[in-house]
């Protein structure tokens, strides 16, 4: 439910959803997995508001759904060998509200097969979706990608609130946060606090008027974190199309140096946004090249496939431009974080979230040339690869 009309989900044999992986590397990580600590954002909440987890699987699975420090599941449910099953939860109990207050509404989910797990927060005109990474995929070291809240006048749902969540795996897990802006909280643009959270617990944190992107957050066990906005634009100066941003943050040790970005079809741009993890990091994008240091961004568009490298490790974000900002009426805003080249994989599956009023699906492929003669989508070869014209050692398909 990203946007109303059309899907797009990256891949870069690779893909940003779904990605099966049997690699036992913790900096190598896979969204399937047997158990998964997760969490929801604030989103708006004005006109059919829901959330979803939604469960795939390659073979028939059980699994629990646990809420919070709760040792009684609150459901109990399976799935079917490629096939879905989809939970509708009572958004009050697992959707937090508010900044910096250590709530009881973390999701565990328990399955006795692999699966992949989904979360979905759904209000008319504005949701979006992310995929869940399992236990042994979350870390301890995370940095921030978000977006600058826009503030709607007319209407106060709109436009609210930059935002983060953690989400606790284990008891007394002690969370130091830099917050790069002043939250809502008041806590102090770059000076750490520290908060102990409970197995379940979560902590979110908001800035209204300011981009916390950048905010960093370490633990000394492994947490889940997600980051984005709880309503606002692409880019945030757009006249209108609200919409709710929220992507899982991978842990800082799995961020790669070298990715390849392939436009959304139909739109006439993309926005990005790089951000480092270390200080004096160059990063080239094409023929151009600029210098971040560490928690830093920047952010550009694009209209064409592009090569991104870096001498450092980075986090890379695709956004898709609102819908009043590209005068398109089959789109809206929604970010998806890119995988880089150290994550590629050979083997990838992929939940194209179907909806009633979502009616046309793409997919991105990413894949070495010498590859491109062997590369099937459901069994069927894909055809119509281009080389990128900055490295002709990667060729693309849009689908």
């Amino acid at each position: 439910m990203r946007i109303p009309a059309i899907i797009s989900i990256c891949v870069l044999f690779l893909v940003s959803h779904s990605v099966r992986s049997q690699s036992s590397d913790p900096c190598h990580h896979s969204t399937e997995g047997t158990e998964f600590w997760f969490g929801f954002m604030e989103g708006r909440n004005t006109n059919n508001h829901y959330v979803e987890i939604t469960v795939t699987s390659r073979e028939d699975a059980n699994f629990r759904i646990f809420i919070g420090k709760s040792s009684v599941p609150a459901y109990t449910e399976t799935v079917k060998a490629n096939s879905t099953t989809r939970i509708r939860l009572d958004h009050r109990m697992v959707e937090p509200t508010g900044s910096e207050r250590i709530q009881d509404m973390g999701i565990y989910l328990v399955a006795d097969r692999k699966v992949n797990v989904y979360a979905l927060n759904h209000d008319n005109n504005s949701s979006d979706v992310a995929v869940m990474y399992p236990l042994e995929s979350l870390g301890t070291e995370y940095l921030t990608m978000c977006y600058k809240p826009h503030l709607d006048t007319n209407n106060p749902a709109h436009g609210r609130n930059s935002e983060f969540v953690v989400v606790a795996s284990q008891d007394n897990t002690k969370v130091t946060i830099t917050p790069t802006q002043t939250t809502d909280g008041s806590r102090a643009a770059n000076v750490p606090f520290t908060v102990t959270l409970g197995k379940g617990e979560l902590y979110q944190v908001q800035a209204i008027r300011d981009d916390l992107t950048g905010s960093h957050i370490v633990s000394d066990k492994p947490v889940a974190v997600y980051a984005g906005s709880l309503s606002t634009t692409i880019p945030f100066e757009a006249t209108g199309g609200w919409d709710h941003m929220y992507e899982q943050m991978p842990p800082v040790n799995t961020w790669g140096r070298e990715y390849y970005t392939v436009p959304l079809l139909t739109r006439s741009k993309d926005y990005f946004r790089i951000l480092a993890s270390q200080d004096s990091t160059r990063v080239t994008i094409g023929t151009g090249s600029v210098y971040l240091d560490r928690g830093r961004f920047y952010e550009f568009t694009l209209n064409s496939p592009a090569r991104i490298f870096a001498d450092k490790q980075i986090l890379v974000s695709q956004y898709s431009q609102s819908r009043n900002n590209d005068n398109v009426s089959n789109g809206d805003g929604f970010m998806i974080i890119l995988s880089p080249v150290s994550q590629a994989k050979n083997d990838v599956t992929f939940e194209a979230y179907t909806s009633s009023i979502i009616k046309v699906y793409f997919v991105n492929i990413v894949v070495p040339s010498s590859e491109t003669g062997k590369i099937e989508l459901d069994g069927n070869l894909v055809g119509n690869f281009s080389p990128f014209t900055d490295d002709l050692r990667y060729s693309y398909a849009q689908v």
